[in-house]
Formats: C-alpha cells, sequence, structure tokens
C-alpha cells in the first residue's frame, strides 16, 4: 500500500478536480451567458478538467511502466 501511494494521490487529484468542473461547469456557463460575466471562471474550470485528464494519463502511463518492470524482473 505505501509503494502505490503516488497511485492514490494522483487518483484524488483527478477526482476532486473532474468532480468540481462538473459541479460548477453548468453556472459558470449561466453567468458568461446570461449576465455577460468574465470569461476567468470558465477557463479556470476547463483547467480543472485538464487537470484530471493529466493525472489520469500520468496513472495510466506509470501502471505500464511498472507491469514492464515486473515483466523484466519475472
Amino acid at each position: 500500500m505505501k509503494d502505490y501511494l503516488w497511485v492514490y494521490i494522483l487518483g484524488g487529484v483527478a477526482t476532486s478536480s473532474l468532480l468540481y468542473f462538473l459541479a460548477t461547469l453548468s453556472r459558470d456557463v449561466f453567468l458568461v451567458r446570461k449576465l455577460r460575466k468574465k470569461r476567468k471562471d470558465l477557463a479556470f474550470n476547463f483547467s480543472l478538467l485538464a487537470l484530471a485528464i493529466v493525472s489520469v494519463a500520468l496513472i495510466i502511463y506509470l501502471f505500464i511502466l511498472l507491469k514492464d518492470q515486473i515483466k523484466l524482473i519475472g
């Protein structure tokens, strides 16, 4: 469990940023359209989406590297 702590951390970051993105997306889109607010909040939401995608990609990449290392040892 201690060896795979990075997987849990990346998974937590990806999950929390994706949930926050989904929870605030519709509110920010409404505010940008109706109230002509600045798009800074919308850009922040999409940066959270990018963070989630990068975290999931890192998890997949690190698992592939781990599988290759186990294959070399065994």
